[in-house]
C-alpha cells in the first residue's frame, strides 16, 4: 500500500511533533509513500480529517502525534457498527506512546515511518464508550472513570512530555479525592461498593508506562476491568509506584476481571486513552477485531 492520508497534530508532545514533521515528511516521500497531509488545529479535528479521508477512499489513514491523536483518527475511520473504513497507521511522537507498548508499534518515529510502507496489517479489538444521550466513541488502549479520569483531565490541560506531567497531576488530584458509590455493573451483574476508579483496559499499559492491566490482551475479544475501591489519599499515594511494576493487583481493594461490558451509573469524570470525555453515566464494551492497524 503506497497511498495514505496523514493527519498531523503539530502540538503533540509539547510541540515536538511539529518540529519533527518536516524531516518525517521528506522521509516518507523517499520511502515511496504517496500521501496528502492535514494538520489539526483543535481537539476533535483529527477525527474530522480522518473521517473525510476514509470517505474519500484513502486506504491508509495515518496519525502523527500522541495517543490522543491516534484515538481521534480511529474514531474517524471506524463507523457506527464498529467496522474499519480504512487501515490506520501511526507515527507516535507524543508524551506517553502507550499504543506502542500495547500493539507492537514502533516507538522510533523513523522505524514507524518505514513500516507504513513495508509493514503488515493486523486486527485488534477496539473499546467503545456509550452515553445515555446516544454519544458513542471508541478507545484504543484504555478508558476510565473516577480518579484516573480526573488525573487525565488535569494532565491534558498542562501539556508537557514524559511521565512527569502525569505524576504531578496525580499528586494535585489527591487533594479533592473522594471515593464514590458508582453503581458499577459488570456483564449485567451489580458490583456494589465505593469506587475510587474504574479502568477498562484493552491493553496492559496507560499513563506513559503504567502497567495497569498486566493480563490485558487486545486480541482476546474482552476488556480487563481494574477497579479500585475505597482508598484514602495516603493509600493512593503509596499505591501509585506499584502500578508501574504491575504489582498493584496484590492490594485487597484492587480487583481485576475480564468483561465484555462495564456500566458505571454515577456522574463521574471519564477519559478515553487519556483524553477527557463526557461525565458518566457511561457503558464500556468491546468490538472484537474492529481495529485494523498497520505495524
Amino acid at each position: 500500500m503506497t497511498r495514505a492520508f496523514v493527519v498531523v497534530n503539530p502540538a503533540a508532545g509539547g510541540g515536538r511533533t511539529g518540529r519533527m514533521w518536516r524531516r518525517l515528511r521528506d522521509e516518507l516521500a523517499r520511502l515511496g509513500l504517496s500521501f496528502e497531509t492535514g494538520e489539526t488545529t483543535s481537539r476533535g479535528h483529527a477525527t474530522e480529517l480522518a473521517r473525510r479521508a476514509a470517505a474519500a477512499g484513502w486506504p491508509l489513514v495515518v496519525a502523527v502525534g500522541g495517543d490522543g491523536t491516534l484515538n481521534e483518527v480511529i474514531n474517524g475511520v471506524t463507523d457506527a457498527r464498529g467496522a474499519s473504513l480504512a487501515t490506520t497507521g501511526a507515527i507516535l511522537t507524543g508524551r506517553g506512546r502507550d499504543a506502542c507498548r500495547n500493539f507492537g508499534l514502533a516507538s522510533d518515529p523513523h522505524v514507524a515511518a518505514s513500516r507504513l510502507v513495508a509493514g503488515t496489517d493486523t486486527r485488534f479489538d477496539l473499546g467503545v464508550a456509550e452515553w445515555p444521550d446516544g454519544t458513542r466513541r471508541y478507545f484504543v488502549s484504555i478508558a476510565g472513570a473516577g480518579f484516573d479520569a480526573v488525573v487525565a483531565r488535569r494532565a491534558a490541560s498542562r501539556g508537557g512530555r514524559g511521565t512527569l506531567p502525569y505524576l504531578r497531576a496525580v499528586v494535585e488530584s489527591l487533594w479533592s479525592h473522594r471515593a464514590t458509590a458508582a453503581a458499577l455493573e459488570v456483564d449485567g451483574a451489580p458490583a456494589p461498593g465505593l469506587l475510587t476508579a474504574a479502568m477498562v483496559a484493552n491493553g496492559a499499559y496507560c499513563g506513559g508506562g503504567m502497567r495497569i492491566a498486566p493480563a490485558a490482551d487486545p486480541t482476546d475479544g474482552a476488556l480487563d476491568l481494574v477497579s479500585v475501591g475505597d482508598l484514602g489519599r495516603g493509600q493512593l499515594l503509596r499505591w501509585l509506584p506499584s502500578v508501574y511494576r504491575g504489582s498493584h493487583l496484590a492490594n485487597p481493594r484492587v480487583t481485576a476481571r475480564r468483561a465484555r461490558r462495564v456500566t458505571i451509573g454515577a456522574r463521574l469524570a471519564t477519559h478515553l486513552d487519556g483524553e477527557p470525555a463526557a461525565e458518566g453515566p457511561v457503558a464500556f464494551s468491546v468490538c472484537p477485531g474492529a481495529l485494523l492497524l498497520r505495524r
